[in-house]
C-alpha cells in the first residue's frame, strides 16, 4: 500500500519505472517466486543523458524545477555508479543552442501587427528579436521567426497570459523550424530592393552582382536571410527585378546553391544579354528551358554546376552533348561559358511559333496594279457577253483550260445547295476524276477548243466586281502567274440563277501580238450564305433576254476590230480607236497604222492584250 501511495506521489517527468516486474526473471538461486512485486530500475549514466535531450526538447516553460527534481531522484537513485556530466553545463549548452522557432500568433491579421508586437514586447520581461513577420492569407494567423531558444521559451510562457487592448487573448503556438520561410515580408521589402539598387548594381553597365547572397552580412542586419534554394524566395528576386530594375544587361547568380531555374521563366529582362548561373547546385539540363524566353540571351555561364562535373552519377553526357543540348534550347545563345557556338541547323519544326506577315486584301506588285486592273476589268467584260466572241484575243494559239467543281460538305461550311447540272461532267476534279485518260480528256488543250467550251458550255454569267480579290504568285521569265477570286450569278435562264464562288488562276506570257493567256484554270463551288447576300445587296439584276436579236450593225464593228486586233497586234482597245478615226475604213485605217508603226508613233500600251 505504501509503495502504490509512492507511486503516486512521483511527478510525471520521474524516470523511476513502476511497471511490474516478473519475479521469474529476477529470482537467483533457481528459487521460484511468482509473486509479482514492485521494482524500481536502476537509473545509468546513459538514461540520464536521454532524459535531459527529451526534457530539454521541451519547450515547456515551467519545467525547469520538475527538471531539476526529477535529475535529483534520478541521480539518488543511481547509487555509486560512475558520474555523468555536469547537469548545469548540459542544459546551459541546450538552452544557447542556434536554431529557429516558428511563433505563431491565432488571429492577428484581423488584430493589426503593430497591436499584436507591443502586447507582446510589453508582457516579455527581456526584449526579443523577431524576423519575417507575415500573415498567413487563409488562417488570418501572425507569423514570425527567431532565432534563441529562450525567446521561444519566453513567447511560450506567454501563450493565454497577453490581453491586446481588451480585445482578445494571444494564443501562440511554438514549434522548431529547420530554417525562416525566405519571403520578404512589406517591411523588409523596401530595405532589400535599395540594397540591390544601391550596392549590387552597377548603373554604368548595367550589371546586377547577386554572387553568394546568403553571406552578405549587411542583409544579416536587417534580418534577411536570402535561400536561393527555396523557390519562394527566388519568386520575390524575381519580382523586384522585373519591376525596378528591368534595365539589366548582366545578371550574376554564382554561388547561391540554386537547385532549380523554375521561377526563372517569369524573369522579364529583354535586355538582358549575359547570365551566370555558375556554382550552384544545378544537375538537370532540363532546367534551362526555363531560360529560352528571354529574346538576347547570348552567353551563358554554367560551370561548377553538378551537371558539368565528370564524376556526376546523374550525368552520363559529355560536356560537348550537355552544350549542344542547351543551345538547343536556348537557340540564340552565342557563347555558353568560354566556348563559341557555333550557328545551329533548324528546320521549320523545331520553331515553336512563326509570325506570319500582316494579311492583305491583294498582292500585286506595284509595277503590275495598273496592267492587271485593266486586263481583268477588260477581261470580264468580255467573259460576260453573249457569245464570248471577243475573248478570241485573248487566249494565246496553245492554250489550255481545264475546270474544277467542288462540292464542300455543307455541315463543315453552310453553302446554298445550287445544282451544277450538266457542268458537272465537265469537271477536272482529281480527287474524284481518278482515269488518267479521262483526266486528259477534260484538259482542253488550244484556242479553237478552249473558246468552244467557254461560247457553248460555261454558262452565262455576271461577275461582281466589288468581290475580286487578285494574288500574283510569279512574274518570272516573262510570265505573270495571278488568281482571281470572287463572285458570280448565273444569268443564263433567270436573273436570280446560283451564285457561285470562283477562283482563277491565269498565266499570262509576253508575245509579239501582247500579253495572251496561256493558262487559265478556274475552281468554282457554291456560294455561302453570307456570300449570297452579300451579292444581292450589291449587284443590280441582269436582265438577258434570249429572244431578243443581236444588232448586226455592232455584230459587224467587232468583227472588223477582231480581225484588225489580230493583223495589226494591238490589243481591243487601240484597234477599236484606230477604226473609229478613220471611220471604219478598214483599208485606210491600215495604210495609218503601218505609216504610224514606222515612224514608232504608236504607244507601247497599244500592243498589251487586254
Amino acid at each position: 500500500m505504501s509503495n502504490r501511495n509512492n507511486q503516486r506521489t512521483r511527478h510525471h517527468t520521474d524516470p523511476s519505472s513502476s511497471r511490474y516486474n516478473n519475479a521469474k526473471y529476477h529470482q537467483r538461486n533457481g528459487g521460484k517466486n511468482n509473486r509479482p512485486e514492485f521494482s524500481r530500475r536502476q537509473i545509468g549514466s546513459d538514461d540520464v543523458d536521454r532524459l535531459m535531450m527529451s526534457v530539454d526538447d521541451d519547450l515547456t516553460t515551467n519545467g525547469k524545477s520538475q527538471e531539476a527534481s526529477s535529475r535529483a531522484r534520478a541521480c539518488k537513485n543511481n547509487g555509486n555508479r560512475r558520474s555523468t556530466r555536469s547537469t548545469p553545463q548540459l542544459r546551459k549548452a541546450h538552452q544557447n543552442q542556434i536554431g529557429w522557432w516558428r511563433i505563431m500568433v491565432q488571429d492577428a491579421g484581423n488584430i493589426g501587427k503593430e497591436r499584436v508586437m507591443t502586447a507582446l514586447r510589453a508582457h516579455c520581461p527581456r526584449q526579443f528579436q523577431s524576423y519575417h513577420y507575415y500573415i498567413d492569407q487563409k488562417t488570418k494567423a501572425g507569423i514570425f521567426f527567431v532565432n534563441s531558444q529562450q525567446d521561444a521559451d519566453m513567447l511560450k510562457r506567454a501563450n493565454g497570459k497577453v490581453e491586446v487592448q481588451s480585445l482578445d487573448i494571444l494564443r501562440i503556438i511554438v514549434s522548431r523550424v529547420p530554417s525562416p520561410i525566405p519571403s520578404l515580408d512589406e517591411d523588409i521589402r523596401p530595405h532589400f530592393k535599395d540594397y540591390l539598387i544601391n550596392r549590387r548594381f552597377d548603373q554604368q553597365i548595367f550589371k546586377l552582382d547577386l554572387t553568394n547572397l546568403a553571406d552578405d552580412e549587411e542583409l544579416s542586419s536587417f534580418g534577411i536571410f536570402p535561400q536561393f534554394n527555396k523557390q519562394a524566395f527566388i519568386h520575390e528576386i524575381v519580382d523586384i527585378l522585373n519591376r525596378d530594375l528591368h534595365m539589366t544587361r548582366q545578371l550574376d547568380l554564382g554561388s547561391n546553391n540554386i537547385v532549380s531555374l523554375q521561377e526563372f521563366r517569369n524573369l522579364k529582362l529583354n535586355d538582358l544579354g549575359l547570365l551566370s548561373v555558375a556554382s550552384n547546385l544545378i544537375k538537370n539540363v532540363d532546367e534551362f528551358d526555363n531560360l529560352k524566353h528571354i529574346p538576347h540571351l547570348a552567353h551563358l555561364f554554367i560551370k561548377n554546376n553538378p551537371i558539368t562535373l565528370p564524376n556526376n552519377k546523374r550525368n552520363t553526357s559529355s560536356m560537348d552533348n550537355i552544350i549542344s543540348t542547351i543551345q538547343q534550347k536556348i537557340p540564340q545563345l552565342k557563347r555558353i561559358d568560354n566556348v563559341d557556338l557555333p550557328p545551329m541547323i533548324r528546320f521549320a519544326t523545331d520553331i515553336e511559333s512563326i509570325s506570319l506577315p500582316a494579311s492583305v486584301p491583294h498582292c500585286v506588285p506595284n509595277d503590275m496594279q495598273g496592267f492587271l486592273a485593266k486586263f481583268i476589268d477588260e477581261y470580264y467584260r468580255l467573259f460576260d457577253t453573249r457569245g464570248r466572241e471577243e475573248l478570241h484575243a485573248c487566249y494565246h494559239d496553245v492554250c489550255m483550260f481545264s475546270l474544277c467543281i467542288s462540292t464542300a460538305d455543307s455541315t463543315i461550311v453552310p453553302t446554298r445547295h445550287f445544282k451544277f447540272g450538266n457542268l458537272v461532267v465537265e469537271s477536272r476534279n482529281l480527287q474524284k476524276v481518278i482515269d488518267d485518260k479521262r483526266r486528259m480528256m477534260l484538259l482542253r488543250q488550244g484556242k479553237p477548243t478552249v473558246l468552244e467550251f467557254l461560247r457553248t458550255k460555261f454558262p452565262l454569267t455576271k461577275h461582281d466586281g466589288n468581290s475580286f480579290h487578285v494574288d500574283v504568285l510569279s512574274t518570272a521569265n516573262n510570265r505573270a502567274v495571278f488568281t482571281v477570286n470572287g463572285l458570280y450569278r448565273e444569268v443564263e435562264q433567270s436573273t436570280n440563277g446560283p451564285v457561285r464562288c470562283f477562283q482563277r488562276t491565269f498565266t499570262c506570257a509576253q508575245t509579239a501580238a501582247g500579253v495572251l493567256i496561256v493558262a487559265d484554270h478556274i475552281m468554282i463551288s457554291n456560294a455561302t450564305d453570307s456570300q449570297v447576300s452579300k451579292i444581292n445587296s450589291a449587284t443590280p439584276s441582269v436582265t438577258v433576254s434570249t429572244s431578243q436579236p443581236l444588232n448586226t450593225h455592232a455584230d459587224l464593228e467587232n468583227q472588223m476590230i477582231l480581225r484588225f486586233s489580230q493583223e495589226s497586234g494591238m490589243n481591243i482597245a487601240y484597234s477599236k480607236l484606230c477604226l473609229q478615226e478613220n471611220n471604219w475604213n478598214y483599208d485606210k485605217a491600215a495604210e495609218v497604222f503601218l505609216d504610224a508603226k514606222q515612224k514608232n508613233m504608236i504607244p507601247s500600251e497599244a500592243f498589251y492584250k487586254i
